[in-house]
């Protein structure tokens, strides 16, 4: 009778085993052909935009002769974008943007984690993957580049500094240029596709060397520049990103 009752547990474990292999099969099946995460906005529009709390993703084809570029965001945190350029100039800068509005005494904590995925380049690709941070009514702007194409990547006006480390990554150089407002350039010592960036280090460093004309801290984004793809469609992610900001009022926010 126990060698019966044995053999009839073994049996349906047995049944529930083939069971459960069925349903992971299907499950797996299931989760292959299905997408991911389900998209929460999506826009060809020029300036297409999607907000969630005070933060905002921008497709922002803010150059001239673009091509076509659709912006495709599965969360706060993720987004990419399909587009198609060619010729010389900066067409767009897709990005994710806050605005800490902090006055440089104030400014406790800015910074953000990313990491980030672009199509193979071809020969006349050009486009980078750059924080822009910006003073009060525009009149300074930080580039704090992490990856590009084609390299070396240069800086353009003046050259101001070389193999500085700020918020724990070394910079080969730093530029400055006026093309009616100041433009910093931070061209790290290598490209990387994961890292983090300490925004308010970097700003802090800026105001430091007298390198700002305002020194509030107004605006931090980060996201991809692209001037060409070549004619060709392709795609380029934020696969995750993290951000916050924190100032000594209380203020500040996260994603």
């Amino acid at each position: 009778m126990r060698w019966q009752a044995r053999k009839s547990i073994s049996s349906r474990s047995a049944g529930f085993g083939r069971l459960a292999l069925i349903v992971a099969v299907i499950a797996g099946f299931l989760s292959f052909a299905s997408p991911a995460q389900a998209a929460v906005y999506s826009t060809c529009e020029r300036y297409g935009q999607y907000t969630q709390g005070t933060w905002t993703i921008h497709n922002n084809l803010w150059g001239d002769n673009h091509g076509p570029q659709c912006l495709t965001v599965d969360s706060i945190k993720s987004w990419y974008v399909d587009a198609n350029h060619s010729g010389g100039g900066v067409k767009s800068y897709s990005n994710t943007s806050v605005r800490p509005q902090t006055p440089l005494s104030q400014l406790n904590s800015a910074g953000f984690w990313y990491n980030t995925s672009s199509a193979p380049a071809a020969g006349g690709d050009n486009w980078g993957w750059t924080a822009d941070l910006w003073s009060t009514s525009n009149q300074d702007e930080i580039m704090v580049f992490t990856s590009w194409n084609p390299g070396p990547l240069g800086g353009w006006g003046r050259q101001v500094a070389s193999n500085v480390t700020v918020g724990g990554v070394r910079y080969a150089s730093v530029w400055q240029a006026d093309p009616g407002w100041n433009v910093l350039q931070f061209i790290p010592a290598q490209q990387s596709n994961t890292g983090t960036v300490d925004a308010s280090a970097v700003w802090r460093w800026a105001a430091s060397q007298n390198l700002l004309r305002n020194t509030t801290f107004d605006t931090m984004q980060f996201g991809i520049e692209i001037s060409s793809t070549s004619g060709v469609q392709k795609r380029y992610s934020l696969n995750s990103y993290s951000a916050w900001w924190s100032n000594t009022s209380g203020g500040g926010s996260s994603i």
